[in-house]
Protein backbone atom coordinates (compact mmCIF):
# COMPACT_ATOMS: atom_id res chain seq x y z
CA UNK A 1 0.00 0.00 0.00
CA UNK A 2 2.57 2.14 0.96
CA UNK A 3 4.67 1.59 -2.27
CA UNK A 4 1.24 2.59 -4.65
CA UNK A 5 0.81 5.52 -2.71
CA UNK A 6 4.66 6.71 -2.98
CA UNK A 7 4.15 6.11 -6.73
CA UNK A 8 0.95 8.56 -6.90
CA UNK A 9 2.90 11.02 -5.14
CA UNK A 10 5.95 10.74 -7.36
CA UNK A 11 3.69 10.62 -10.59
CA UNK A 12 2.31 13.79 -8.93
CA UNK A 13 5.40 15.58 -8.70
CA UNK A 14 6.68 14.88 -11.81
CA UNK A 15 3.43 16.09 -14.21
CA UNK A 16 3.98 19.37 -12.26
CA UNK A 17 7.36 19.93 -13.59
CA UNK A 18 7.42 21.98 -16.40
CA UNK A 19 10.24 20.40 -19.22
CA UNK A 20 11.77 22.47 -22.29
CA UNK A 21 10.38 20.84 -25.89
CA UNK A 22 11.66 17.80 -26.07
CA UNK A 23 14.18 16.92 -28.83
CA UNK A 24 12.08 13.82 -30.16
CA UNK A 25 8.80 16.45 -30.52
CA UNK A 26 11.69 18.66 -32.84
CA UNK A 27 12.36 15.40 -34.95
CA UNK A 28 8.72 14.87 -35.50
CA UNK A 29 8.09 18.16 -36.62
CA UNK A 30 11.04 17.86 -39.08
CA UNK A 31 9.61 14.79 -40.62
CA UNK A 32 6.15 15.86 -40.91
CA UNK A 33 7.65 19.01 -43.39
CA UNK A 34 9.35 15.76 -45.26
CA UNK A 35 6.29 14.23 -45.34
CA UNK A 36 3.03 15.94 -46.16
CA UNK A 37 1.88 15.87 -49.52
CA UNK A 38 0.56 19.69 -48.51
CA UNK A 39 3.99 20.79 -47.97
CA UNK A 40 5.51 19.08 -51.28
CA UNK A 41 3.34 20.47 -53.22
CA UNK A 42 3.42 24.42 -52.08
CA UNK A 43 7.60 24.02 -52.18
CA UNK A 44 7.25 22.51 -55.91
CA UNK A 45 4.17 25.90 -56.47
CA UNK A 46 7.68 28.12 -55.00
CA UNK A 47 10.35 26.63 -57.56
CA UNK A 48 7.29 26.89 -60.26
CA UNK A 49 7.36 31.26 -58.71
CA UNK A 50 10.68 31.16 -59.27
CA UNK A 51 10.39 30.55 -62.85
CA UNK A 52 8.07 32.76 -63.20
CA UNK A 53 10.46 35.71 -61.97
CA UNK A 54 13.12 34.05 -64.80
CA UNK A 55 9.94 34.63 -67.29
CA UNK A 56 9.34 38.16 -66.11
CA UNK A 57 13.01 39.09 -66.58
CA UNK A 58 13.13 37.05 -69.84
CA UNK A 59 10.91 39.94 -71.12
CA UNK A 60 13.55 42.29 -71.37
CA UNK A 61 15.78 40.09 -73.42
CA UNK A 62 16.07 39.59 -77.31
CA UNK A 63 13.72 37.34 -79.26
CA UNK A 64 15.05 35.69 -82.52
CA UNK A 65 12.85 33.27 -84.93
CA UNK A 66 13.72 31.30 -87.84
CA UNK A 67 11.24 32.15 -90.58
CA UNK A 68 10.34 30.56 -94.15
CA UNK A 69 7.25 30.79 -96.48
CA UNK A 70 6.58 29.85 -100.11
CA UNK A 71 3.32 31.10 -101.89
CA UNK A 72 2.32 31.03 -105.44
CA UNK A 73 0.30 34.14 -106.38
CA UNK A 74 -2.00 33.50 -109.84
CA UNK A 75 -2.43 36.28 -111.63
CA UNK A 76 0.46 38.29 -111.75
CA UNK A 77 0.64 41.60 -112.99
CA UNK A 78 2.71 41.53 -116.64
CA UNK A 79 2.80 44.48 -119.42
CA UNK A 80 3.44 44.01 -122.63
CA UNK A 81 6.16 46.20 -123.78
CA UNK A 82 4.53 47.82 -127.45
CA UNK A 83 6.38 47.08 -130.55
CA UNK A 84 8.70 44.35 -128.42
CA UNK A 85 8.19 40.12 -127.82
CA UNK A 86 9.68 41.33 -123.97
CA UNK A 87 7.27 41.09 -121.21
CA UNK A 88 7.75 42.93 -117.93
CA UNK A 89 6.98 40.83 -114.72
CA UNK A 90 7.23 43.41 -111.43
CA UNK A 91 6.50 40.32 -108.94
CA UNK A 92 7.13 36.82 -109.32
CA UNK A 93 5.00 34.19 -109.06
CA UNK A 94 6.78 31.80 -107.21
CA UNK A 95 7.36 33.44 -103.58
CA UNK A 96 10.28 32.29 -101.42
CA UNK A 97 11.20 33.77 -98.50
CA UNK A 98 14.00 32.97 -95.73
CA UNK A 99 15.74 34.45 -92.56
CA UNK A 100 15.86 35.46 -89.52
CA UNK A 101 13.98 38.24 -87.41
CA UNK A 102 15.21 39.77 -83.75
CA UNK A 103 13.48 42.24 -81.94
CA UNK A 104 14.89 43.95 -78.68
CA UNK A 105 13.04 45.42 -75.78
CA UNK A 106 14.96 49.32 -75.79
CA UNK A 107 12.38 51.17 -73.39
CA UNK A 108 8.95 50.23 -71.54
CA UNK A 109 9.12 52.95 -68.67
CA UNK A 110 9.14 50.47 -66.85
CA UNK A 111 6.38 48.02 -67.69
CA UNK A 112 8.53 45.21 -67.70
CA UNK A 113 10.11 45.81 -63.59
CA UNK A 114 6.50 45.84 -62.68
CA UNK A 115 5.90 42.58 -64.02
CA UNK A 116 9.22 41.52 -62.20
CA UNK A 117 8.31 42.98 -59.12
CA UNK A 118 4.54 41.81 -59.23
CA UNK A 119 6.56 37.97 -59.63
CA UNK A 120 9.11 38.11 -57.01
CA UNK A 121 6.08 39.66 -54.44
CA UNK A 122 4.10 36.34 -55.51
CA UNK A 123 6.79 33.91 -54.98
CA UNK A 124 7.19 35.70 -51.86
CA UNK A 125 3.09 35.11 -50.42
CA UNK A 126 3.78 31.60 -51.50
CA UNK A 127 7.07 31.41 -49.47
CA UNK A 128 4.91 32.85 -46.42
CA UNK A 129 2.03 30.58 -47.55
CA UNK A 130 4.28 27.92 -46.45
CA UNK A 131 5.86 28.49 -43.81
CA UNK A 132 2.40 29.13 -42.71
CA UNK A 133 1.56 25.64 -43.88
CA UNK A 134 4.70 24.39 -41.70
CA UNK A 135 3.61 26.33 -38.74
CA UNK A 136 0.08 25.04 -38.62
CA UNK A 137 1.26 21.24 -38.97
CA UNK A 138 4.31 21.63 -36.42
CA UNK A 139 1.41 23.00 -34.16
CA UNK A 140 -0.83 20.45 -35.27
CA UNK A 141 2.04 17.62 -34.72
CA UNK A 142 2.62 19.63 -30.87
CA UNK A 143 -0.81 19.14 -29.87
CA UNK A 144 -1.09 15.62 -30.39
CA UNK A 145 1.86 15.13 -28.79
CA UNK A 146 0.25 17.04 -25.93
CA UNK A 147 -2.57 15.20 -25.72
CA UNK A 148 -0.94 11.81 -26.16
CA UNK A 149 1.38 13.25 -22.88
CA UNK A 150 -2.34 14.08 -21.33
CA UNK A 151 -3.37 10.42 -21.88
CA UNK A 152 -0.61 8.81 -20.88
CA UNK A 153 -0.78 10.86 -17.30
CA UNK A 154 -4.35 9.68 -16.93
CA UNK A 155 -3.19 6.14 -17.59
CA UNK A 156 -0.90 6.10 -14.88
CA UNK A 157 -3.07 7.46 -12.00
CA UNK A 158 -5.96 4.95 -13.52
CA UNK A 159 -2.90 2.39 -12.92
CA UNK A 160 -2.05 3.26 -9.59
CA UNK A 161 -5.69 3.71 -8.66
CA UNK A 162 -6.28 0.50 -9.86
CA UNK A 163 -3.49 -0.80 -8.00
CA UNK A 164 -4.69 1.30 -4.41
CA UNK A 165 -8.33 -0.42 -5.31
CA UNK A 166 -6.63 -3.98 -5.15
CA UNK A 167 -4.93 -3.70 -2.66
CA UNK A 168 -8.16 -2.56 -0.83
CA UNK A 169 -10.15 -5.50 -2.15
CA UNK A 170 -7.35 -7.69 -0.45
CA UNK A 171 -8.08 -5.82 2.79
CA UNK A 172 -11.59 -6.09 2.45
CA UNK A 173 -11.57 -9.72 1.78
CA UNK A 174 -9.44 -10.16 4.79
CA UNK A 175 -12.01 -8.29 6.87
CA UNK A 176 -14.84 -10.50 5.55
CA UNK A 177 -13.23 -13.49 6.86
CA UNK A 178 -13.11 -12.04 10.40
CA UNK A 179 -16.52 -11.17 9.99
CA UNK A 180 -15.39 -7.34 10.28
CA UNK A 181 -17.14 -6.84 7.43
CA UNK A 182 -20.20 -7.55 4.60
CA UNK A 183 -20.41 -8.77 1.00
CA UNK A 184 -21.75 -5.10 -0.01
CA UNK A 185 -18.23 -4.05 0.52
CA UNK A 186 -16.31 -6.35 -1.22
CA UNK A 187 -18.98 -6.48 -3.94
CA UNK A 188 -19.25 -2.38 -4.14
CA UNK A 189 -14.90 -2.31 -4.28
CA UNK A 190 -14.89 -5.32 -6.95
CA UNK A 191 -17.80 -2.72 -9.39
CA UNK A 192 -15.30 0.21 -8.64
CA UNK A 193 -12.54 -1.29 -10.08
CA UNK A 194 -13.91 -2.84 -12.88
CA UNK A 195 -15.33 1.00 -13.47
CA UNK A 196 -11.64 2.33 -13.10
CA UNK A 197 -10.14 -0.56 -15.50
CA UNK A 198 -12.78 0.21 -18.25
CA UNK A 199 -12.10 4.08 -17.74
CA UNK A 200 -8.08 2.78 -18.31
CA UNK A 201 -9.46 0.96 -21.17
CA UNK A 202 -10.98 4.08 -22.77
CA UNK A 203 -7.68 6.08 -22.17
CA UNK A 204 -5.83 3.43 -24.30
CA UNK A 205 -7.99 3.80 -26.70
CA UNK A 206 -8.27 7.34 -27.36
CA UNK A 207 -4.00 7.19 -26.80
CA UNK A 208 -4.36 4.50 -29.90
CA UNK A 209 -5.99 7.07 -31.97
CA UNK A 210 -3.95 9.36 -31.41
CA UNK A 211 -0.67 8.00 -32.14
CA UNK A 212 -2.42 6.88 -35.44
CA UNK A 213 -2.94 10.63 -35.70
CA UNK A 214 0.71 11.20 -34.77
CA UNK A 215 1.71 8.70 -37.36
CA UNK A 216 -0.68 9.87 -40.43
CA UNK A 217 1.37 13.71 -39.64
CA UNK A 218 5.25 12.36 -39.49
CA UNK A 219 4.76 9.43 -41.53
CA UNK A 220 6.90 7.70 -39.00
CA UNK A 221 5.48 4.64 -36.67
CA UNK A 222 5.69 6.94 -33.12
CA UNK A 223 8.06 5.54 -30.52
CA UNK A 224 7.48 4.91 -27.23
CA UNK A 225 9.33 8.37 -26.10
CA UNK A 226 6.42 10.91 -25.70
CA UNK A 227 7.28 13.00 -22.52
CA UNK A 228 4.36 12.39 -19.91
CA UNK A 229 5.65 15.11 -17.66
CA UNK A 230 5.92 17.72 -20.73
CA UNK A 231 4.37 21.47 -20.38
CA UNK A 232 4.34 24.20 -22.41
CA UNK A 233 5.99 26.87 -21.07
CA UNK A 234 3.36 29.76 -20.10
CA UNK A 235 3.43 33.10 -21.99
CA UNK A 236 3.47 36.19 -21.29
CA UNK A 237 2.06 39.17 -22.54
CA UNK A 238 2.13 39.52 -26.93
CA UNK A 239 2.36 43.29 -27.81
CA UNK A 240 1.45 44.54 -31.64
CA UNK A 241 5.11 44.52 -32.68
CA UNK A 242 5.65 40.56 -31.56
CA UNK A 243 1.95 39.72 -33.40
CA UNK A 244 3.96 40.49 -36.44
CA UNK A 245 5.80 37.28 -36.02
CA UNK A 246 2.45 35.74 -37.06
CA UNK A 247 2.58 33.81 -40.26
CA UNK A 248 -0.81 34.64 -40.95
CA UNK A 249 -0.02 38.45 -40.44
CA UNK A 250 2.89 37.81 -42.51
CA UNK A 251 1.18 36.53 -45.20
CA UNK A 252 -1.65 39.25 -44.97
CA UNK A 253 0.68 41.69 -45.39
CA UNK A 254 2.52 39.72 -48.86
CA UNK A 255 -1.18 39.84 -49.94
CA UNK A 256 -1.25 43.91 -49.50
CA UNK A 257 2.19 43.59 -51.33
CA UNK A 258 1.08 41.51 -54.68
CA UNK A 259 -2.11 43.59 -54.90
CA UNK A 260 -0.04 47.03 -54.76
CA UNK A 261 2.23 45.71 -57.72
CA UNK A 262 -1.24 45.11 -59.83
CA UNK A 263 -1.52 48.95 -59.51
CA UNK A 264 1.68 49.52 -60.70
CA UNK A 265 1.44 47.29 -63.56
CA UNK A 266 -1.88 48.72 -64.51
CA UNK A 267 -0.44 52.37 -64.58
CA UNK A 268 2.59 50.88 -66.60
CA UNK A 269 -0.28 50.39 -69.54
CA UNK A 270 -0.42 53.87 -70.29
CA UNK A 271 3.65 54.06 -71.24
CA UNK A 272 4.55 53.38 -74.55
CA UNK A 273 7.06 51.24 -75.55
CA UNK A 274 10.26 50.90 -78.39
CA UNK A 275 11.72 48.15 -79.76
CA UNK A 276 14.18 47.36 -81.87
CA UNK A 277 13.72 45.52 -84.83
CA UNK A 278 16.29 43.75 -86.90
CA UNK A 279 16.15 41.02 -89.75
CA UNK A 280 18.61 39.17 -92.68
CA UNK A 281 18.01 36.49 -95.05
CA UNK A 282 17.24 35.35 -98.73
CA UNK A 283 14.23 36.00 -100.97
CA UNK A 284 13.06 36.32 -104.28
CA UNK A 285 11.03 39.17 -105.83
CA UNK A 286 14.09 41.77 -106.56
CA UNK A 287 14.34 43.47 -109.91
CA UNK A 288 15.77 43.25 -112.30
CA UNK A 289 15.80 39.29 -111.74
CA UNK A 290 13.15 38.53 -109.78
CA UNK A 291 12.99 34.97 -109.65
CA UNK A 292 16.60 35.29 -107.75
CA UNK A 293 16.85 34.86 -104.32
CA UNK A 294 18.90 37.34 -102.96
CA UNK A 295 20.86 37.88 -99.63
CA UNK A 296 18.77 41.10 -97.73
CA UNK A 297 18.79 42.49 -94.23
CA UNK A 298 16.30 45.63 -92.40
CA UNK A 299 16.94 46.73 -89.11
CA UNK A 300 15.15 49.93 -87.54
CA UNK A 301 12.69 50.70 -84.52
CA UNK A 302 9.07 51.04 -83.53
CA UNK A 303 6.94 52.66 -81.02
CA UNK A 304 4.08 51.67 -79.60
CA UNK A 305 1.86 54.29 -78.04
CA UNK A 306 -1.65 53.39 -76.22
CA UNK A 307 -3.90 55.96 -77.42
CA UNK A 308 -7.83 54.30 -76.59
CA UNK A 309 -8.65 50.80 -75.48
CA UNK A 310 -12.58 51.85 -74.77
CA UNK A 311 -11.67 52.10 -71.13
CA UNK A 312 -10.31 48.87 -70.61
CA UNK A 313 -7.16 50.35 -69.04
CA UNK A 314 -8.64 52.84 -66.97
CA UNK A 315 -11.27 50.11 -65.66
CA UNK A 316 -7.88 47.63 -65.04
CA UNK A 317 -6.06 50.20 -62.75
CA UNK A 318 -9.54 50.51 -60.81
CA UNK A 319 -9.85 47.34 -60.06
CA UNK A 320 -6.61 46.74 -59.10
CA UNK A 321 -6.85 49.75 -56.63
CA UNK A 322 -10.08 47.99 -54.80
CA UNK A 323 -8.04 44.72 -54.65
CA UNK A 324 -5.57 47.33 -52.53
CA UNK A 325 -8.71 47.76 -50.48
CA UNK A 326 -9.55 44.28 -49.73
CA UNK A 327 -5.68 43.44 -49.04
CA UNK A 328 -6.03 45.87 -46.64
CA UNK A 329 -9.09 45.03 -45.17
CA UNK A 330 -8.13 41.19 -44.85
CA UNK A 331 -4.88 42.45 -42.69
CA UNK A 332 -7.08 44.27 -40.26
CA UNK A 333 -8.96 41.32 -40.09
CA UNK A 334 -6.54 39.22 -39.10
CA UNK A 335 -4.88 41.53 -36.36
CA UNK A 336 -8.25 42.23 -35.06
CA UNK A 337 -8.82 37.73 -34.67
CA UNK A 338 -5.50 37.73 -33.66
CA UNK A 339 -6.06 40.08 -30.78
CA UNK A 340 -8.99 38.74 -29.72
CA UNK A 341 -7.27 35.17 -29.76
CA UNK A 342 -4.72 36.38 -27.44
CA UNK A 343 -7.26 37.88 -25.08
CA UNK A 344 -8.98 34.80 -24.92
CA UNK A 345 -5.68 32.44 -23.86
CA UNK A 346 -4.72 34.51 -21.59
CA UNK A 347 -7.84 35.25 -20.28
CA UNK A 348 -7.85 31.16 -20.31
CA UNK A 349 -4.22 30.82 -18.83
CA UNK A 350 -5.08 33.17 -15.64
CA UNK A 351 -8.34 30.96 -15.43
CA UNK A 352 -5.99 27.50 -15.52
CA UNK A 353 -3.55 28.87 -13.31
CA UNK A 354 -6.12 29.88 -10.61
CA UNK A 355 -7.68 26.20 -10.84
CA UNK A 356 -4.88 24.54 -10.58
CA UNK A 357 -3.33 26.08 -7.35
CA UNK A 358 -7.08 24.88 -5.97
CA UNK A 359 -6.31 21.87 -7.46
CA UNK A 360 -3.20 21.29 -6.00
CA UNK A 361 -4.25 21.84 -2.44
CA UNK A 362 -7.57 19.57 -2.93
CA UNK A 363 -4.94 16.98 -3.89
CA UNK A 364 -2.68 17.27 -1.13
CA UNK A 365 -5.78 17.37 1.14
CA UNK A 366 -7.05 14.19 -0.54
CA UNK A 367 -3.91 12.41 0.17
CA UNK A 368 -3.82 13.26 3.39
CA UNK A 369 -7.25 12.23 3.67
CA UNK A 370 -6.86 8.96 2.00
CA UNK A 371 -3.29 8.48 4.32
CA UNK A 372 -6.08 8.50 7.61
CA UNK A 373 -9.20 6.59 5.80
CA UNK A 374 -6.95 3.95 5.22
CA UNK A 375 -5.09 3.60 8.71
CA UNK A 376 -8.63 4.05 10.17
CA UNK A 377 -10.57 1.69 8.07
CA UNK A 378 -7.81 -0.82 9.11
CA UNK A 379 -8.14 -0.49 12.70
CA UNK A 380 -12.29 -0.38 12.38
CA UNK A 381 -12.85 3.34 12.92
CA UNK A 382 -14.32 4.08 9.73
CA UNK A 383 -16.92 2.39 7.83
CA UNK A 384 -16.35 1.02 4.17
CA UNK A 385 -17.90 4.32 2.65
CA UNK A 386 -15.97 6.59 4.51
CA UNK A 387 -12.92 4.68 2.89
CA UNK A 388 -14.60 4.54 -0.46
CA UNK A 389 -15.05 8.61 -0.48
CA UNK A 390 -11.59 9.19 0.18
CA UNK A 391 -10.07 6.95 -2.41
CA UNK A 392 -12.73 8.78 -5.14
CA UNK A 393 -11.57 12.19 -3.90
CA UNK A 394 -8.25 11.12 -4.41
CA UNK A 395 -8.89 9.84 -7.74
CA UNK A 396 -10.85 12.94 -8.48
CA UNK A 397 -8.53 15.44 -7.18
CA UNK A 398 -5.59 13.46 -9.43
CA UNK A 399 -7.30 13.96 -12.73
CA UNK A 400 -8.28 17.36 -12.15
CA UNK A 401 -4.77 18.81 -11.59
CA UNK A 402 -4.13 16.67 -14.55
CA UNK A 403 -6.82 18.02 -16.95
CA UNK A 404 -5.59 21.74 -15.55
CA UNK A 405 -2.21 21.47 -16.41
CA UNK A 406 -3.45 20.18 -19.36
CA UNK A 407 -5.73 23.00 -20.23
CA UNK A 408 -2.87 25.85 -19.02
CA UNK A 409 -0.77 23.43 -21.15
CA UNK A 410 -2.75 24.08 -24.69
CA UNK A 411 -3.51 27.66 -23.54
CA UNK A 412 0.06 28.05 -23.62
CA UNK A 413 0.54 26.35 -27.04
CA UNK A 414 -1.85 28.36 -28.52
CA UNK A 415 -0.03 31.69 -27.36
CA UNK A 416 3.24 30.61 -28.97
CA UNK A 417 1.54 29.86 -32.06
CA UNK A 418 0.04 33.21 -32.12
CA UNK A 419 3.31 34.91 -31.28
CA UNK A 420 4.56 32.68 -34.41
CA UNK A 421 7.15 31.11 -31.73
CA UNK A 422 9.15 28.61 -34.25
CA UNK A 423 10.12 25.79 -31.04
CA UNK A 424 11.15 23.19 -34.13
CA UNK A 425 14.07 24.99 -34.86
Amino acid sequence: MKKIFITILAFTALSASAQTVPDDLKVMVQQTFDHHAKIKSMETQQRIAAGQIELSKANRLPTVNGAASYSHVYPVPKVQLPGSDFTFQPVPSENVNAGIEARQLLLDFGKSGSQIKQSQAEANLLGSQTTEAKDQLAYDVANVYLNIAYLYNNINVQEANIKLLEETERMVEAKLKHGDAIDLDLINTRVKLESYRNRKVDYVNSLQKQMATLEYLTGEHPKDSIHAGFEWPVSGSLTDQELKNNPAIRTAMEREKVAATGVEIAKAQYKPSLFLDAGTGFKNGYLPDIGVAKFNYNAGVSLSVPIFHGKKLRTQEKMAAQQVEVAKWNTQDVKSNLQKEVIQQQSDIAASKERLLTAESLLQQAQRALQLAQSRYKNGVITYLDLQNAQTSMLEAQLSKIQYQYQLSLSSLALLQLNGNEFWK
